[in-house]
């Protein structure tokens, strides 16, 4: 592979600026398997974009004798060749391709079920209708988009699902999501079946979009990060220095596993209470919050530095219960506040 091919790809494998920097710091890069993982991974990129992008790796994967492959880890098998992977991302493009086809073309007795999700503190998805057409849906869509820009609002992504009237549970779902250079514009970004792919998944159950790529990140105790698809903000925990750090990622490589072994350990704020999730913020889509150019605009951001505060050892539990109920306080306002808005 080129250099100016490999740094074309890492930008689109490692979105985030901080990650790629770090791993270009310690010398660390990725081999095309890793590279069509991490692709997988990015919420950023349109169904489009991603499947040339995968397409791409291909040739290099099938350049590379299978006796030289890297050994990858995965749940139900634990060595693939390099042409293994490049025959799982050529089936895994023609099954995407069928679902589009299915999701963007009418046929007799389906119907499309549009919902739309809004920025702001309460991302809910608000039904917009059910269509006959999907020309009834780009219509559709392009109103709320120009409703919204009225009221100097935004429309954070659609969510379309296709079925058969009266077989709501045999679907295809599709996402969109605004465009990065024209975001009046939204493209088609991730799709879905609950009965399309299965074929794919019995014959992939690991699947390259799946496999175990070690990423290291700069992402420590106290940092506060920011998710760059949708902005969700989470406090670092559990990652001390960079020795405790580097220890997990070899008994990782020891231990084998899949892509949901390498989320970043952070706390999150969810409705009024801080929750934790396996894989909230994946390493290639994150990056640190820059608390100054954002203080002032965020009502989070007061208790997430006195939450990392604690985290990095300083501070007090009565200065964080402080900005704790501070926040709760603004929190119910502004609930109160958006209610009353709608329901006048």
């Amino acid at each position: 592979m080129t250099d100016e091919k490999y740094n074309r790809l890492i930008q689109a494998a490692v979105p985030s600026k901080d990650v790629r920097e770090y791993c270009e710091k310690i010398g660390q890069t990725f081999a095309p398997y890793e590279l069509a993982t991490l692709i997988c991974q990015n919420t950023l990129l349109g169904y489009s974009q991603k499947d040339a992008l995968l397409a791409e790796l291909v040739p290099e994967l099938r350049a590379e004798p299978d006796s030289i492959a890297k050994t990858i880890s995965g749940v139900y098998k634990n060595h693939y060749s390099n042409s293994e992977v490049a025959d799982e991302i050529e089936a895994y493009i023609d099954m995407e391709n069928k679902m589009k086809d299915y999701l963007l073309n009418d046929f007799p007795g389906y119907v499309y079920e549009l919902e739309y999700e809004e920025t702001g503190a309460y991302r809910d998805f608000y039904n917009c209708g059910v269509f006959s057409s999907i020309n009834k849906v780009y219509e559709t869509m392009e109103k709320e988009i120009q409703d919204f820009k009225e009221l100097n609002a935004e429309i954070l992504s659609f969510r379309l699902r296709k079925y058969k009237l009266d077989d709501r549970e045999n679907y295809v779902n599709g996402k969109f999501v605004p465009e990065k250079d024209n975001p009046d514009k939204f493209e088609l970004n991730y799709l879905d079946s609950s009965f399309m792919g299965h074929e794919y998944c019995f014959n992939h159950r690991d699947g390259f979009d799946n496999l175990l790529v070690l990423i290291p990140h700069p992402f420590r105790n106290g940092d506060i990060i920011r998710r760059i698809d949708d902005g969700l903000m989470g406090v670092v925990c559990n990652i001390q220095n960079d020795e405790v750090f580097f220890e997990s990622l070899q008994v990782r490589e020891k231990r084998g596993g899949d892509i949901t072994d390498v989320g970043i350990p952070a706390d999150y704020l969810e409705d009024e209470t801080f929750t934790y999730e396996h894989l909230a913020f994946f390493p290639t889509l994150c990056e640190k919050v820059d608390i100054a150019s954002c203080k002032d605009s965020d009502p989070k951001i007061p208790l997430l530095e006195a939450c990392a505060t604690v985290m990095k050892g300083n501070g007090s539990f009565e200065y964080l219960c402080h900005e704790w109920n501070k926040y709760i306080d603004e929190r119910r306002m502004e609930y109160h506040k958006h209610h009353c808005c709608q329901t006048s």
